[in-house]
């Protein structure tokens, strides 16, 4: 009674599972099938070391899987031998097709492992001196190996060709699939870098192959005049060595990420700080430099008022302590300065000298009381006040200082003008300090002037202003005009 067949051997769609006789086929002979049964469990072990030696692709595989698959194709070659039935061979066959091709198998590997059979089956005869079944097996065995070898090289063909179409129809569906991601994918990156307020660019060679309308827009240049320029032609001169340095040491990877600051040129001096993040990428052509660049125009500035306001501080708190400390003893000098000047008789410029000392002393007073003003908060007093008049009181307090230069100040003021709400006193020192500055700076025999004027009902305002004809001031201290001390 032939053997049952392993479990998971079963016949696939294109199969035929009808007996296939062949005009060529025989059974062996009862003394052959006889043998076979002796020596089933040998001809297995035998087949499964030397399956394992045959090639790396058997090496890899479970012996377990190795003694199955064996079993099975022994059990399917001995029906073929003893009936001529060949439905479990086609099984057999089907099972093995799908197993080795799925696991990558070469055509010849899986051929030479069922050609393992005769060879192990035919040594045998021979080393045992069974010339007779030897003569009796090599027909029946043949035919079998050559149907097998045959059938399997056909399923096995065809189910390749099967395989390669679905894997190229699977890999045209992903392909497809893959081109709509990454369309889908470059349009949203495309609004993103459009749409962010800073400037994204790409260099390679140190030239721009993109920039984003952000980057335009911060460097006052078209996307047509910025493609192709090399990125440093962007930076101020003096900005162009540091910025080359951080360039070649991103390219060499040893500040990926690091931040950087330029000037941009292009723009109000004010308004040009930038800084810049840039690291190196291979999109498929080389590698090439990606940056991010962002306006700190703003944060520069505040930074700078942050730094301002807290020197101020610790000058008006040095200016109170040192105040305080000088302010005695200079209040006793002078006092006793006075009552020297009215005990002591001095003749000549000694008097002189002594009235000097002692209004140099009242003019340290007034600087005293100016640091320990820096000092403290400001405190504005309001009242109505006439500008005309404070110009002119102004005016009458410094016109001997103009004279001495012979600077001839001429006041042009508005004969109609409402009263305004200010401190009167803190204007007339700004105004007086003005004059000084213009009396210092015009040269002899030149001109001051100083104006008032009122604005028309629809534009309420009112102007104070003084003009000299001195050189001006340099405009590289015109950035400094309003800092303290």
């Amino acid at each position: 009674m032939p053997p049952h067949p392993v479990s998971g051997f079963t016949s696939g769609p294109d199969l035929d599972h009808t007996s296939l006789p062949l005009e060529s086929c025989r059974p062996a002979s009862q003394m052959v099938l006889q043998w076979l049964r002796e020596q089933r469990q040998v001809i297995i072990d035998d087949w499964v070391e030397q399956i394992s030696a045959l090639s790396s692709f058997y090496r890899q595989r479970f012996r377990e899987e190795l003694v199955g698959t064996i079993t099975e194709a022994f059990e399917a070659n001995y029906e073929v031998l003893s009936s001529c039935r060949f439905t479990r061979i086609e099984n057999f066959i089907n099972y093995i097709t799908i197993l080795r091709l799925s696991a990558g198998f070469p055509l010849s590997d899986v051929q030479r492992a069922f050609e393992l059979f005769r060879f192990i089956v035919i040594r045998r005869l021979t080393v045992s001196g069974l010339h007779d079944l030897l003569a009796q097996s090599l027909e029946p065995i043949n035919v079998c190996l050559a149907y097998t070898i045959h059938r399997f090289s056909d399923y096995f063909q065809r189910m390749h060709e099967r395989s390669l179409r679905e894997h190229a129809e699977n890999l045209e569906r992903k392909i497809n699939l893959r081109t709509a991601e990454l369309a889908a994918g470059e349009r949203r990156y495309k609004a993103l870098v459009e749409e962010i307020n800073d400037g994204y660019f790409v260099l390679q060679d140190q030239m721009i192959l993109f920039a984003n309308q952000a980057f335009c827009r911060m460097h006052g240049t078209t996307l047509e005049e910025a493609l192709g320029r090399p990125f440093l032609s962007f930076a101020s001169p003096e900005c162009r060595e540091p910025l080359l340095e951080s360039y070649l040491r991103v390219l060499e990877g040893r500040s990926a990420g690091k931040q950087m600051q330029y000037i941009r040129l292009g723009v109000p001096q004010e308004k040009a700080a930038t800084e810049v993040k840039a690291s190196v990428v291979d999109l498929g052509e080389g590698p090439v430099v990606i940056g991010i660049c962002r306006d700190i125009s703003e944060r520069v500035a505040m930074e700078s008022k942050v730094r301002e306001h807290e020197r101020l501080a610790y000058v008006g708190h040095l200016s109170a302590s040192l105040s305080h400390e000088i302010r005695n003893p200079l209040s006793s000098i002078k006092m006793n300065l006075q009552i020297l000047a009215r005990k002591l008789y001095l003749g000549g410029y000694d008097r002189r000298r002594l009235e000097i000392i002692v209004h140099e002393v009242s003019r340290l007073e007034v600087i005293l009381h100016q640091l320990l003003d820096t000092a403290r908060p400001m405190t504005i007093s309001l009242a109505p006040v006439n500008l005309s008049v404070l110009a002119e009181g102004c005016v009458d307090l410094l016109e001997v200082k103009a004279q001495e230069k012979k600077i001839t100040i001429i006041e042009r003021y508005s004969k109609v003008i409402p009263l305004i709400q200010l401190d009167a006193g803190k204007l007339e020192q700004a105004v007086i300090n003005l004059l000084l500055n213009a009396i210092e700076a015009t040269p002899e025999g030149g001109r001051i002037t100083i104006w008032t004027k009122a604005g028309r009902k629809e534009n309420r305002h009112l102007e104070l202003g003084v003009r000299d004809t001195g050189p001006g001031i340099d405009q590289n201290q015109v950035a400094n005009l309003f800092t303290p001390f």
